[in-house]
């Protein structure tokens, strides 16, 4: 274990993921719900079949896992009952015999003599080759036929007209391969517009869970791209930006419970501040009255911090005062031996998966001094209103340090990592936030404050732990 570490932290939301995860496939139903209706109508123009009713189930936006389900489950049924009507129309409309109409009957040859014997065998043939290519294309329409572009049908049936009036075995032939090319066409290109229209629906749902600025940009650029394959990973990364943001919450308040539980100083706003500046000290408060024979004098905290922009944590050992050599190495060894691998646990027995990505042992580095003014008012909330701050115009409330001014005191991960990590926000910008004095006031020396009883110890909580 460390006495600094830092992590990539996970969160997932079940139900909210089951959402997500149903409303995609309801989106795909969907899609194959609209190209049905289209299906039935361009047959039902053409041939004049029976009208098949095709319904788009649609539902609510904040429909949740229950309703969705509901939906899926009867656009499914629609769907197979659409698709096992549209088969059983397009059945009955290439199996069917050739109309015997006026036209047909005037365009028809003038009776000629009747043939000879090698005439009659050279028809004979002629209508075998014929009746055979009838069976396989009629064989081919059933099959593909539903599948093809709508505004292909009226085509392949006049085709299909053709090769019943074919006079010769090669023109049979032909025309019955002429008519498998353009249906095996007309069938990838159905097939091609299915799938965009998929994804392009999907990825609009998708789009539902990003931040409204992506959501905007991209759903636009979505509807209007003929085929918007290349901006899948586009769409992944606004959606992930956004579930880190709306997740940082409930990782800060698992944090917090976390640290509640062992006894930690922690105000009652610790995990909104982790949650919107990144980073908060919380002294040890009781917890360090149970290091036994040990004891941890006050002074001695923990900082947290959580990277703004993706899932990032840290945790560092840090102390308000220089300390002795020998004090500071067993308070590193008992945080590392008995705080931190409980803190863990903890944090992944609540929901959250914690992955090491790098961490630094006891003893390697001294413990890091926050800078003066940085270390948490003990016995105070976290939060203050600005007539509440002090005449010095210090953070102590906050507990928020700036980040570059000790970043490589506090013996975390690599510095590069840990400026990525932190989030916080620079020193003027701090002040101005927390009512404190500006600059040039913080600049002013001032004498390090004397380390108070670990009982005293209370941050935020109602009182002292005495009573």
């Amino acid at each position: 274990m460390s006495n600094s570490a830092a992590y990539e932290w996970t969160y997932v939301d079940v139900e909210a993921e089951r959402r997500r995860d149903l409303r995609a496939q309801l989106a795909q139903e969907t899609t194959r719900s609209r190209d049905l209706r289209g299906q039935a109508k361009s047959l039902r123009r053409a041939y004049g079949t029976d009208k098949i009713d095709v319904y788009v189930v649609t539902v609510a936006s904040g429909a949740d896992s229950t309703e969705l389900s509901a939906a899926l489950e009867s656009a499914r049924r629609i769907n197979q009952r659409a698709e096992a009507d549209l088969s059983r129309a397009a059945a009955d409309v290439w199996s069917l015999p050739p109309a015997e109409t006026e036209q047909r009957k005037e365009s028809r040859p003038a009776a000629r003599p009747a043939p000879v014997a090698a005439d009659r065998a050279g028809e004979d043939r002629a209508a075998r080759a014929r009746a055979s290519a009838l069976v396989e294309a009629e064989a081919l329409l059933k099959r593909d036929g539903p599948a093809c572009e709508p505004e292909d049908l009226p085509v392949f049936a006049r085709r299909l007209e053709a090769l019943r009036q074919a006079r010769g075995a090669e023109e049979a032939r032909t025309l019955f391969h002429d008519l498998g090319v353009l249906v095996h066409k007309s069938t990838q290109r159905q097939r091609n517009a299915a799938r965009t229209a998929a994804l392009r629906a999907a990825l609009l749902d998708r789009l539902e869970d990003a931040a409204p600025e992506d959501r905007e940009r991209l759903a636009t650029a979505v509807a209007e791209a003929p085929d918007p394959a290349h901006l899948e990973r586009e769409v992944e990364r606004a959606v992930a930006r956004e579930d880190i943001a709306r997740y940082r919450s409930a990782v800060a308040d698992t944090v917090m419970r976390v640290l509640r539980e062992r006894d930690y100083a922690v105000g009652d706003d610790f995990a909104d501040l982790l949650a919107e500046d990144g980073s908060v000290i919380v002294p040890f408060g009781a917890a360090a009255e149970a290091s036994g024979e040990a004891a941890v004098p006050d002074g001695y905290g923990l900082r947290v911090a959580l990277a703004p922009d993706r899932p990032g944590l840290t945790t560092a050992l840090v102390a308000e005062t220089e300390t002795e050599a020998e004090t500071d190495h067993r308070v590193q060894q008992w945080f590392c031996e008995e705080q931190l691998p409980t803190i863990e646990d903890a944090v992944r027995a609540q929901g959250v998966g914690l992955a090491p990505k790098s961490a630094l042992a006891p003893g390697v580095r001294p413990t890091a001094v926050v800078p003066d003014g940085s270390w948490p008012d003990t016995g105070r909330a976290h939060d203050r209103t600005e007539d509440q701050a002090d005449e010095t115009g210090r953070v102590d409330q906050t507990g928020q340090v700036d980040q570059t001014e000790w970043a490589e005191e506090t013996g975390g991960a690599d510095e590069t990592e840990r400026a990525e990590e932190t989030g916080g926000a620079d020193e003027p910008e701090r002040a101005e936030e927390t009512g404190g004095a500006d600059e040039t006031e913080r600049a002013e020396p001032r004498r390090k404050r004397k380390a108070k009883s670990a009982r005293r110890t209370s941050y935020g909580q109602e009182g002292e732990r005495g009573r």
